[in-house]
């Protein structure tokens, strides 16, 4: 990373040099002048973190890895972006050398913008091929730009490219067992043309970059749509922080035309919405009612909605694994992989009966895991989720495993009610601003109850540990770790609804 001190010698407005542009930090910019900035010179104000970002990068690292393979006999230039130079001269060496088919990680700086190359394949004689990398299933559209910009630097160094190209997986593609089939694994896409196409809008776009990191202090930016697209920024919690109590981006559902016309109209507060004002759902306009009284909107209709639930009242959890790389036999990639759910079980009187299941070994854990919850639910009764997700796993299991489909399928199709559309249509607090998500629900009806005390907190960081917790290079003491956090965490989420469920009883 190239860093520079905050304040140089000289006493003008502007900083005497800028920092070196790179693939992340030209992403940064298309996204955000002030996220650019940031990146740059306060990358100490970054939100930590989360886990399941976390967990997609290593999944990209994992996919990275094996992709190489579709490139053979490469040479990998292991220096990291402190010693981006160094890297630079290995590339060098490494472009010369004809006996050399490939490069993983080239390293290359034109100007001012450096980047790294996930793959450069010798084509014919001098020129390449250079591919990017992506743990996706498609191409998307933000890919574009990455791939432009390497472009741009890779020929302004005077490599010759004579296609550029972007590796994504199949996931489509069918895992038989043993080696992966990387020719049906991966798909590559062919994007010369239209990152040529591309590339006057790189030029443009690396200007436009240029002028705000001269300056002292960063652009001022009003908060909008560019902080979630296509991306999370890394800053939202510091660009939000002195913001209005009630942001337009804590609206349901708010689109960007919406969130457009309502920041033209110089709105920046739910509670500074007319009240005629056009284009709000019948949802948002209770969320705007909600904020402005600072109380609750509590619906009759859930009270009866919830005193119709038979017990015993089951809530159930899954915990599931997609992974970019199929680990068993007839999956895909991506595919969603049930290993582990939680049901506690309400009776009409005393404390809630709890049962759970959690996989271990590297046998497929689908049929017994499904097996279990059949057992589990057998007797009758409610049963409640918070949202489609179980209902979905619940169909997936009874498709993949016929013989259990007359036990499964009548889970779904007669006991199963979503809290999470039962809240949604009857109930709504100001302090849950905007989300439905369990975690930013259940703060607001069940004060001091929450996940900020478990090791695991959400279920895309569950799923990539449960990888890590089955693959025997795993430590026993750190498989034992996971195996205790990922029950302590599934318990949780039916806990929670168990605690919801109690308190909506008590506001309706």
């Amino acid at each position: 990373m190239n860093q520079l001190p905050l304040w140089d010698e000289a006493p003008s407005d502007e900083r005497s040099t800028i920092p070196l542009l790179s693939k992340s930090r030209f992403a940064a910019g298309l996204q955000c002048h002030k996220r650019l900035y940031l990146e740059c010179y306060h990358r100490n104000l970054m939100d930590p973190l989360d886990p399941g970002r976390k967990a997609l990068f290593e999944t990209g690292t994992r996919v990275g890895l094996v992709a190489r393979s579709c490139f053979p006999g490469g040479v990998w230039i292991q220096e990291d972006h402190f010693h981006h130079d160094e890297a630079v001269r290995r590339t060098a060496l490494a472009l010369r050398d004809r006996s050399v088919p490939a490069i993983y990680e080239a390293a290359f700086t034109c100007g001012d913008v450096r980047v790294r190359v996930d793959i450069l394949s010798r084509a014919d004689g001098d020129e390449w091929d250079l591919i990017e990398v992506k743990s996706s299933a498609s191409v998307k559209e933000e890919y574009l730009p990455d791939v432009a910009v390497q472009l741009h630097v890779v020929e302004g160094s005077g490599v010759r490219v004579r296609r550029a190209g972007l590796l994504h997986v199949n996931n489509r593609y069918v895992y038989p067992g043993g080696p992966y089939d990387l020719e049906r694994l991966f798909v590559l896409r062919d994007q010369t043309e239209a990152a040529l196409e591309y590339r006057p809008s790189v030029l443009d776009a690396l200007e436009a970059m240029r002028e705000p990191l001269r300056r002292r202090t960063p652009p001022d930016i009003v908060p909008g749509a560019q902080c979630t697209r296509p991306y999370a920024c890394p800053f939202y919690g510091h660009c939000h922080t002195d913001g209005p109590e009630h942001p337009l981006t804590d609206l349901p559902r708010a689109g960007v035309r919406l969130l457009e016309a309502l920041q033209a109209a110089q709105v920046a507060d739910i509670r500074e919405i007319p009240e005629d004002f056009e284009g709000l759902s019948d949802l948002q306009r209770r969320v705007r009612a909600c904020v402005i009284s600072g109380s609750a909107h509590a619906d009759p209709e859930l009270r009866r909605h919830l005193g119709s639930l038979s017990h015993p009242i089951h809530f159930l959890d899954f915990e599931t694994c997609n992974p970019a790389l199929p680990l068993y036999p007839g999956t895909r990639p991506f595919q969603q992989i049930p290993f582990q759910w939680s049901n506690h079980a309400l009776l009409k009187s005393g404390p809630a009966r709890h049962a759970e299941y959690l996989h271990e070994g590297k046998a497929d854990p689908r049929l017994p895991l499904a097996e279990a919850l059949a057992d589990a639910l057998a007797d009758a009764g409610t049963i409640v989720v918070y949202s489609g997700f179980e209902e979905r796993i619940i169909r997936s299991l009874a498709e993949e495993f016929p013989a259990l489909a007359p036990r499964l399928l009548p889970l779904v199709e007669d006991r199963m009610v979503d809290l999470l559309e039962l809240i949604r249509a009857h109930y709504y607090h100001p302090e849950f601003h905007g989300s439905f998500s369990i975690k930013d629900v259940l703060p607001a009806l069940v004060p001091g109850f929450g996940y900020q005390d478990l090791t695991i907190r959400e279920g895309g960081q569950a799923g990539a540990w449960y990888v890590e917790m089955i693959d025997p290079a795993t430590p026993p003491t750190r498989r034992a770790e996971i195996r205790d956090a990922l029950r302590a965490y599934c318990h949780r989420d039916t806990d929670a609804m168990v605690r919801l469920f109690h308190a909506l009883q008590e506001v309706t």
